[in-house]
């Protein structure tokens, strides 16, 4: 086939032995022999005197690569990749053309200094080699390389010196290495855009020259969990734009990090160790994204004295931070807020309504956080309000003026007694959640009609009915009161719904009747029932004309089922297990092709009818 060009057989995982083929095929350029059994490369592949790329990745009975691979003139791209077997690069006697090599996951110890020989090597990836325990010195030589990456080599244990200066090196990934320290010479990579150091445990320190690095824009160190210093830098980077220092041991930054003047991300989550930050860090004009999520012992978010006009991002999540300074307005197009888990916090400052670009505020699991600030001004970007799990006993009125609101979470505030009537008021509000506000008694009357609330989250909390006009939420999808132990009652206007899909009051130990509805619902398709004191369904139960999923299992006093449930044509399951008065399961009058799953189990049925 002399002719052929691309020959792929990878993942032939029974593939042991490759025919000899005996005539040179000098069109072959590509050979994807990945995933197979092979135990030595085939010969008649070094007579491929045109192959450009040749990928044996994933050869795990693969044990070595002959030394006259060097002899493939036009070999560009080697992979060898997940070749566990193989612990030996063969010597490069001669210069090669290769661009791309990789060596990922294979057993190799160390590399032969005759790898500058590839000097055209664009590309070299040993990344998850395992026994690598270093690098040649001569691997400073390549002139051609772009990006290197040893990541995951966690015997190795350091860089080579860059003795000349290397221009061409765009990326070095050394992350979870045993490197303790990085060389001063690393500034020599005067090029270098990315340095990624993730997981290196043993690292301790960097190097200040790293600050010489002009064009380095991403600086990655998180989960160095014994780096403890962050070094001064004396010179200005303009490039810099991302440093993640996550889980680092630092205690604090360096105020001569007002240097890096084009910081964008600046990520310090679970830096258990810091205790400040620098006032500096307010002085930074292109920083939109700060991160102290998880550092424990940070008191204190400094002043912004000056209007800021770039942060977007502030995350203060898990922070030790009692209070924001009224200052925190300066931060004029701030979108999202997050003091997630902040359980000192106990206030927040009035001028958080100041801040007009502000869409999402979450402060849920503020758990000494007693009041919600009252705002004066109106809102018309904030859209999302995470106030889960505070210790806020009442909503103010004002909360009307937030007039974009789409969410509002107020789960688990289970000092919250009261809404609002005001709340009814909010146009743009699509989903409440005061689910498990267990001293929440009331749900406030809903005066005006309401086209966009459509998820209303009622369940555990004390609410004993639903008021008649509950129905003005005329675009209501899903309305949860799971749980509501004190609920007797739902009111029949919860049937001129019409948007109603989804309707759970499962576990509403009171409740003992399911209204009538005399009115056809076309679109609820779920309702459960579950663990109710119902002790029948009305016949109307047939109006729910698409009903595909009833559940009244554990409805202890279930009696009966009415006939009319054999008409429900789209219902496909209906639970009533461990509805132990159950006696009797109805005739099915009609055929019910719907119908894939009947649960009886725990009833008091005798006999199934012959209509089942």
């Amino acid at each position: 086939m002399k002719s052929l060009k691309y020959l792929n057989v990878s993942g032939c995982s029974k593939l042991e032995d490759f025919p000899e083929i005996s005539e040179i095929m000098e069109k072959l350029s590509e050979l994807h022999l990945g995933g197979t059994a092979i135990k030595e490369l085939p010969a008649f592949v070094l007579n491929l005197t045109n192959l450009v790329t040749l990928k044996l990745n994933d050869c795990k009975e693969l044990g070595s690569l002959p030394s006259s691979i060097s002899d493939m003139k036009s070999l560009r791209y080697l992979d060898v990749s997940g070749c566990s077997k193989i612990d030996k690069f063969p010597e490069i006697p001669e210069v090669m053309k290769l661009s791309g090599l990789y060596l990922g996951g294979t057993a190799i110890k160390e590399l032969s200094a005759s790898v500058p020989n590839l000097t055209t090597l664009v590309t070299l990836k040993l990344n998850d080699c395992r026994e690598l325990e270093s690098l040649p010195s001569s691997i400073s030589d390549m002139k051609s390389l772009k990006y290197l990456d040893v990541s995951g080599c966690s015997k190795f244990e350091k860089f080579p010196e860059i003795l000349e200066v290397r221009e061409k090196l765009s990326k070095l990934h050394l992350g979870g290495t045993a490197i303790k320290e990085l060389p001063a010479s690393i500034s020599n990579l005067t090029n270098l855009v990315s340095l990624k150091l993730i997981g290196c445990k043993e690292l301790h320190s960097l190097p200040c020259s790293i600050f010489h690095m002009k064009s380095l824009r991403y600086l990655y160190v998180s989960g160095c969990s014994n780096l403890e210093m962050f070094p001064e830098n004396s010179e200005v980077m303009n490039k810099l734009s991302k440093i993640d220092l996550g889980g680092t041991a630092i205690k604090e930054l360096p105020a001569s990090i007002l240097n890096l003047t084009n910081l964008v991300t600046l990520k310090l989550d679970d830096c258990r160790e810091l205790e400040s930050l620098p006032s500096s860090i307010s002085h930074m004009k292109s920083l939109k994204y700060l991160d102290v999520s998880g550092c424990s012992k940070l008191e204190k978010f400094p002043e912004i004295l000056e209007v800021r006009e770039k942060p977007s991002e502030l995350n203060l999540g898990g922070t030790a931070i009692k209070e924001l300074p009224a200052s925190i307005s300066n931060l004029t197009n701030l979108v999202s807020l997050k003091l997630i888990g902040c359980k000192e916090l106990h206030s927040l400052p009035c001028s958080i309504f100041h801040m007009k670009s502000l869409r999402y505020l979450y402060v849920s699991g503020c758990s000494n956080l007693e009041m919600f600030p009252e705002n004066s001004e109106v809102m018309n970007k904030l859209s999302k309000i995470d106030l889960g799990g505070t210790a806020i006993k009442e909503l103010p009125a004002s909360i009307l003026n937030l007039t974009n609101l789409v969410t509002l979470k107020l789960d688990d505030c289970r000092e919250l007694e009261s809404l609002p009537s005001s709340i009814s008021h909010m146009k743009s509000l699509k989903y409440l959640d005061v689910s498990g506000c267990s001293k929440l008694e009331k749900f406030p009357e809903i005066l005006e009609v309401r086209e966009k609330l459509s998820k209303l989250h009622l369940g555990g909390t004390a609410i004993k009915e639903l008021h008649a006009s509950v129905s003005n939420l005329t675009n209501l999808v899903s309305l949860k009161l799971i749980g509501c132990k004190e609920l007797n009652s739902l009111p029949c206007s919860i049937f001129h719904m019409k948007s109603l899909r989804y309707l759970y009051v499962s576990g509403c130990s009171n409740l003992e009747k399911f209204p009538e509805n005399s009115e056809v619902m076309n679109k609820l398709s779920k309702l459960d029932l579950g663990g109710t004191a119902i002790k029948e369904l009305p016949v109307s139960v047939s109006n729910l004309t698409n009903l595909v999923t009833l559940k009244l299992n554990d409805c202890r006093e279930l009696e009966s089922l009415p006939s009319s449930i054999s008409h429900m044509k789209s219902l496909k399951y209906l639970d009533i297990s461990g509805c132990s008065k159950l006696e009797k399961f109805p005739e099915i009058s009609e055929v019910m092709k719907k119908l894939s799953e009947l649960c009886l189990g725990g009833t008091a049925i005798k006999e199934l009818p012959a209509s089942i």
